[in-house]
C-alpha cells in the first residue's frame, strides 16, 4: 500500500514540474505569417467601417 502511495505522489510531482518546465516565450506563439494576415485583416477592417460611415453621412444627406 506504501507503494502505491509513493508511485501515485511520485507521479503527479513529475507531471506538475514537467507542466512548469514547458513555459512558452510570448514571441513565438503566433508565427509571423499569421501575424502578417491578422495586420491585413485588420486594416481591411477600417476600411470596411470608414465605407460604413460615409454610406450612412450620404443616407443622412439625402434623407434631409
Amino acid at each position: 500500500m506504501n507503494t502505491v502511495k509513493l508511485m501515485s505522489t511520485a507521479l503527479v510531482l513529475t507531471v506538475t514540474l514537467s507542466a512548469c518546465a514547458r513555459e512558452e516565450k510570448a514571441e513565438g506563439v503566433i508565427p509571423a505569417g499569421y501575424k502578417s494576415a491578422l495586420e491585413k485583416a485588420e486594416g481591411v477592417e477600417g476600411k470596411l467601417e470608414d465605407a460604413m460611415q460615409m454610406q450612412a453621412r450620404e443616407i443622412d444627406k439625402s434623407d434631409d
